[in-house]
């Protein structure tokens, strides 16, 4: 016996679609044995296969299909392989021509019209509503805490999240657009009319999206477990208690220390550095508190290192409008344009001690308190740690 695969997305609005697609596959000399995953169809080869696709009217919240009626399809040859997503599947035996399950179109049609399509309208626009309130307070969220745009772009779960959403979204909005259209030309005819293609890309869109929706909630927890996507982690004390924030540690990464702005290092100095990449950009960001009093100072780099130029200066444009919002440990950042330093593009504020700026593919924000950035020498070093 010889199987194959395929993919089978239907849902019950566009069950239709979902008989046509095993008509061709049966045509080809290929049955259905069974749907796993919810789109991976198992096919068998078979002797002149015929399949049928019905819709699943039992009422909502019922475990099993009506056995009865199950049992009336068996007695006319029709053998009922599974129920998805609504839909009731049947399959005949090799070389059987039982006579259609349905033959009544306008019956069929008034079938399709009371028990999915109302339901189908009504799921639709609950699932947007909710959606759209979904988004709307991550949205909320992320601008009041540290977690920004820019930090989300260096997080590969954050990016899956992102896609598999706007998958939903988009399949959700299309049948808004295409839904109505298709029951207007159905109701039209008097029967339930072949979906055009527009259907079968909404259900697959949606298809995918779901299992993406997993995988990256899968990413997430590796990454908050540091199993993937982080590339340093060094602290003053961690957990363990270990000090691994050591000068000769953080030397190794493009950041600006302490010592190389002239600053006498102390045993009571606090480092903290971490790193994350992702498909698109690669983030570190150090933290460095040293001295006491008057010769207090407090350090800062955030260096991007993006795929292309094209995203470094969406991260340089989104970055100083993140920090002139606040969303940075000190407050808000009243960035100016400063040109003659060098770089293709740049910003400083509070007299020099915080720079913003764009090299390349490479973006990254430098602060220190107390020292002004802006001076050649310190600009020499900035070059030169950050590697721009």
């Amino acid at each position: 016996m010889k199987y194959a695969l395929g993919f089978y997305p239907y849902d019950a609005m566009n069950y239709k679609g979902g008989q046509a697609y095993l008509d061709r596959k049966a045509a080809q000399g290929w049955c259905l044995r069974h749907i796993y995953l919810g789109s991976i169809a198992l096919l068998e080869q078979a002797v002149k296969p015929r399949h049928f696709v019905d819709l699943d009217i039992r009422p909502f919240l019922c475990e099993e299909p009506d056995q009865n009626y199950l049992q009336l399809c068996a007695d006319a040859g029709w053998e009922h392989i599974q129920t998805l997503r609504g839909m009731l599947l049947f399959r005949t035996a090799d070389g059987a021509d039982p006579v259609p399950i349905q033959s009544d179109g306008r019956i069929e049609w008034d079938r399709y019209w009371r028990k999915c399509a109302r339901k189908n309208l009504f799921t639709s626009l609950l699932l947007l509503l909710i959606s759209t309130f979904l988004v709307t307070a991550v949205l909320g969220l992320t601008s009041g805490s540290g977690w920004t745009v820019t930090t989300l772009a260096v997080s590969n779960s954050a990016l899956l999240y992102l896609l598999s959403l706007t998958l939903g979204l988009v399949s959700i909005l299309m049948s808004f657009v295409s839904v109505p259209r298709y029951l207007f030309r159905c109701r039209r005819s008097g029967q339930v009319e072949m979906p055009g293609r527009v259907a079968w890309l909404q259900d697959t869109l949606f298809q995918v999206y779901r299992p993406l929706y997993i995988f990256a909630a899968c990413v997430a927890l590796l990454e908050i477990f540091g199993l993937v996507g982080t590339t340093a982690k060094l602290e003053w004390y961690g957990m363990n208690g270990e000090y691994t924030a050591t000068l000769d540690a953080c030397r190794e990464y493009p950041v600006v220390l302490g010592t190389d702005l002239g600053l006498i290092p102390d045993p009571t100095d606090g480092r903290w550095l971490e790193g994350h990449r992702s498909l698109l950009a690669e983030r570190l960001d150090y933290r460095e508190s040293t001295g006491s009093g008057e010769e207090y100072h407090s350090l800062t780099t955030e260096r991007y290192a993006c795929v292309n130029e094209t995203l470094a200066r969406w991260v340089f444009d989104q970055r100083a409008r993140e920090t002139r919002k606040g969303a940075f440990l000190w407050g808000e950042l009243d960035w100016e344009p400063a040109s003659g330093l060098g770089f293709e593009e740049s910003y400083t504020c509070r007299e020099g001690e915080y720079l913003l700026v764009r090299q390349g593919c490479t973006v990254a924000l430098v602060g220190c308190w107390g020292v002004d950035l802006t001076q050649p020498e310190y600009l020499s070093i900035v070059h030169t740690r950050l590697d721009l």
